[in-house]
């Protein structure tokens, strides 16, 4: 970055002759003017309006002994004939930057065509001094007052600068106010927006409060539920407020804040913002490489400055097509930095701080050393920090027990819920809890508002029902709600499934002290329709866990590496969302025997068992290996399958440390297709009496061999029938009874076909005995 061009001046009255002139001094009093060549020679234009920092220099006439005072301003060109060496004041300008006449200022020009907007502008509370009997103004006044500040400055001024005198007669006495702060910073000038700026009204305090106001701390504050992570973020900006020693001298760099999608990244940069530390300068996803060479020269003029990054990913896109240009000016923007640290022997007071999803992803050129090298990773909430959120978000729960309990029920049933979730969750339960109260009490004749907070659990419970994790909106995750009464028999499927949820759940150190290993995965295995993919769906059900579930053949892809990719990213979904299950249903489609992939032919085995697939079907198993058994830890998540070959996977996927419990579901027994069919039967039309009367007893027996889907096919073939027999007899004009008899269902029987043969369960029943040997 070169050298901006500085000339000197001495300071004159700026008379004002006409109405136009006398508005300008009024609504934009930050211009300074100077000679056109002047002009020309500090801004290479002849047009005005660029911002320029003024800089008072010290030994001048007037006191000699008083500090550089640096402020920012307007350039312009001079209305009447002036001396080159000559600059023209307002008056008010001058007065709130505490120049003199006939003083000498440094003029040098701002990064950018034009002054920025207004981010916030705090004011001070001012008694006049002949009038000593007005009452200070209180906390409950503020507001009001802080408005009527924003309606003054929109009628009369467009710049706002530090020193601006607010006078506002609102009843008697009169009030005055003075502007402090604007940006966070005591010597900034920029354009009020009265929409959006905001107005900040600090309390007089003494006269030290502008130093006070100016040496704030560059740190995270007042922020709840994620002390490690601030506590990081903070000792990496302490630099900029205790400064290297000269043997230590640091060079600069940036911190990266990243995480998943509403875990709070955004609130931490808008809390730097208001730290008061120094001008805030924000780049945007959307700007341009212009508009960010020009944010951050400005901000290294206008030290002590913050460069927030929001979304810096976005920022860097691969879809962009400028993307090199942009990520070369922000690598430029840091070696800056880093020629000013090297020159002048003194770390930059200018923070850059950025957000993104995931840092590791960002290009290596941002990386490198004096970039962004520092970061910080927000998780999901865990269990104590989602307490203390909601705590915060309904502090009326932490005064009873019953609302105690319902916190920490509330914290344990909310996995993958990010902070912005929470919020989500708490706003909807207080309009559910309202809108149940106000139907409650107009139903009692009663008309007073209900209170906002949601103090039962109905509330809550609705919006659990309708709120989901935001880190999971992308994935189809929601399983049918099946339950265990849902399935007839399998009770020792349901045994071994309901162990893998405790053991999934239940802390790490109750396992340890069991002796027992946290569990990893599990396979059901056994003929077509006997309830494999049910017990799952049922397990997510039962359990409340995150569920991901996906067919083998969904993640096959024909471009190199997709697959694989698809295989480790559902890990890592699931690992973030912890504790979740994750479910393959049809393993084998992508878990084949490797002596077959890339062959094209498929081994023997029951029930057609083969290992045909593919090269690309080989490095999905591979991924799939080693994300159950690889490096990272699947701590509280259950991998889950189902197959009907078992002797077509891989032996690898078989090994302890993977699919380590085998559950075989095998064909319903007497008493499991007793619970189907009474269940149908409860919910059907069926003959109860007299000659059609259904046995259920006798349709057990028929159903011997039947798997649970072709057990609930005969009842549902028996009840087409009698729709169609209602149907005939309709077009014919005649009343037939309208329920379904045994002999439907006989017929059902008969015409059923039975897709599981003894030699199938043989196979099963063999292949079994010989993992065991195997192990």
């Amino acid at each position: 970055m070169s050298a901006m061009k500085t000339l000197e001046f001495r300071i004159r009255k700026l008379h004002t002759t006409n109405e136009t002139e006398k508005r300008l001094a009024k609504r934009q009093p930050s211009r300074v003017y100077v000679h056109e060549e002047a002009l020309i020679e500090l801004t290479g234009s002849k047009d005005g309006g660029r911002p320029v920092s003024v800089e008072k220099v010290a030994g001048g006439r007037g006191d000699a002994s008083s500090p550089s005072q640096q402020r920012e301003a307007t350039l312009w060109r001079a209305p009447e004939k002036l001396d080159k060496s000559v600059t023209l004041m307002y008056d008010a300008f001058r007065d709130a930057c505490g120049y003199r006449l006939g003083e000498s200022v440094r003029i040098s020009p701002l990064p950018g065509a034009a002054i920025p907007d207004a981010k916030e502008v705090v004011v001070v509370a001012e008694a006049p001094a002949q009038v000593p009997a007005v009452e200070p103004l209180s906390a409950a006044e503020a507001p009001c007052w802080a408005f009527n500040v924003g309606l003054w400055l929109n009628k009369h001024v467009e710049h706002v600068y530090p020193g601006l005198t607010v006078k506002i007669v609102f009843g008697d006495p009169e009030r005055s106010f003075r502007v402090s702060l604007v940006n966070g910073q005591a010597n900034a000038n920029a354009r009020y927006k009265h929409n959006s700026t905001s107005i900040r009204l600090s309390q007089p305090e003494s006269e030290s409060t502008d130093s006070a106001e100016t040496n704030r701390k560059l740190e995270v504050s007042g922020v709840r539920g994620i002390d490690s992570q601030v506590s990081e973020i903070n000792d990496m900006l302490s630099i900029f407020n205790e400064g290297p020693a000269m043997e230590d001298l640091l060079l600069p760099c940036g911190l990266v804040i990243h995480g998943g999608n509403g875990t709070g990244k955004t609130m931490l940069l808008d809390n730097i913002a208001k730290s008061g530390w120094g001008t805030v300068h924000r780049i945007q996803h959307r700007d341009k490489v212009s508009e960010i060479q020009d944010t951050f020269q400005r901000a290294q003029a206008q030290q002590p400055s913050i460069v927030l990054v929001d979304q810096l990913d976005r920022l860097i896109d691969k879809e962009r097509s400028n993307r090199p240009t942009v990520i070369l000016t922000i690598c430029e923007a840091f070696e800056a930095l880093e020629r000013e640290c090297l020159a002048t022997r003194q770390l930059p007071r200018v923070a850059i701080i950025a957000t993104c999803v995931d840092a590791t992803q960002l290009p290596r050129e941002l990386q490198k050393g004096g970039r962004f090298e520092e970061e910080v990773y927000l998780p999901l909430p865990d269990v104590g920090t989602r307490e203390v959120i909601l705590a915060s978000l309904s502090p009326r729960l932490r005064f009873t027990e019953d609302g105690r309990e319902l916190l920490s029920s509330l914290s344990s049933r909310t996995h993958a819920y990010t902070g912005d979730d929470l919020q989500r969750l708490f706003r909807k339960a207080v309009r559910t809890q309202r809108r149940q109260t106000s139907l409650e009490r107009a139903q009692d004749g009663e008309t007073t508002v209900p209170p906002p907070m949601p103090t039962s659990s109905y509330g809550w419970n609705s919006a659990l029902a309708k709120i989901r994790p935001s880190a999971m909106h992308d994935i189809n995750l929601k399983p049918p709600p099946v339950r265990w009464s849902d399935i007839g028999g399998q009770d020792s499927v349901k045994r071994s499934l309901r162990l893998a949820v405790a053991m999934a759940t239940e802390p790490r150190e109750t396992l340890e002290q069991l002796g027992i290993p946290p569990p990893k995965g599990f396979l059901l295995y056994g003929p077509p329709g006997c309830s494999k993919t049910m017990a799952a769906q049922a397990m997510a059900t039962e359990s409340g866990l995150n569920f991901f579930a996906v067919k083998g053949a969904e993640l096959l892809n024909m471009y190199v590496g997709e697959s694989e990719r698809a295989v480790r990213r559902l890990f890592a979904r699931a690992r973030e969302v912890a504790p979740s299950m994750i479910f393959f249903d049809e393993i084998d489609a992508i878990a084949g025997q490797r002596s077959g992939f890339g062959h094209g032919g498929g081994g023997g085995g029951v029930a057609g068992a083969g290992g045909g697939g593919s090269g690309g079907g080989l490095n999905v198993l591979t991924t799939l290996l080693n994300e159950m058994d690889g490096f990272e830890s699947l701590s509280h998540v259950i991998v889950l399958a189902a197959t009907n070959r078992p002797q077509a996977l891989d032996p690898a996927l078989l090994r302890p440390g993977r699919f380590d419990d085998l559950v075989y579901v095998g064909p319903p027994d007497a008493a499991a297709r007793r619970a189907i069919l009474t269940g149908m039967a409860a919910g059907g039309r069926w003959a109860r009496d007299g000659e059609g009367a259904v046995d259920v007893e006798a349709l057990v027996q028929a159903t011997d061999g039947c798997s649970g889907a072709e057990t609930k096919a005969v009842c549902i073939a028996a009840g087409k029938a009698v729709l169609e027999r209602l149907l005939q007899a309709r077009l014919e004009g005649r009343t037939v009874p309208g329920v379904v008899t045994m002999a439907d269902l006989e017929v059902a029987v008969r015409q059923q076909p039975r897709q599981i043969t003894s030699d199938m369960v043989a196979g099963y029943v063999e292949w079994q005995r010989s993992i065991k040997k195997a192990a």
